[in-house]
């Protein structure tokens, strides 16, 4: 009887690791995406972001910089001068900061567009950005 214990106990720590396995990994590559968003974020001097919505379009440029732990974000509107500068907060495929006058940009990273491989939407303007 106490093979079968030790039996049934190994078969069961084999099948939790075969089930933990999968999610480590997708942890450990949701990491490694993060951090391939970041470099390329700040690999880049500068981003210009083409802003277009109900009010018009804009332009302006992004500069990503490290602080600390952190990544920011100092942005600049090309017609009217006005900047300002705010977290970002990065994960797996998405890049997230309030603008300098709109809230809640999301851009989603799409590493099959070389032209514009952030896109996505703030409260009231559709965002593209492209390497300057």
């Amino acid at each position: 009887m106490r093979h079968s214990v030790v039996i049934q106990f190994d078969a069961l720590c084999i099948a939790s690791l075969l089930a933990v396995a999968p999610a480590l990994a997708q942890a450990q590559a949701a990491v490694g995406q993060s951090q391939d968003i970041k470099a390329m974020l700040l690999g880049t001097t500068t981003w210009r972001a083409d802003l277009y919505g109900p009010g018009g379009s804009v332009v302006a440029d992004i500069v990503f910089e490290p602080r600390g732990d952190k990544v920011v974000a100092k942005l600049k509107n090309i017609t009217t001068g006005q900047g300002c500068e705010r977290d970002v907060t990065i994960t797996t495929d998405v890049v997230k900061f309030d603008g300098c006058q709109v809230k809640d940009v999301t851009l989603r990273f799409d590493p099959n567009d070389r032209e514009y491989p952030l896109k996505g939407k703030s409260t009231d303007h559709n965002w593209k950005l492209t390497r300057k």
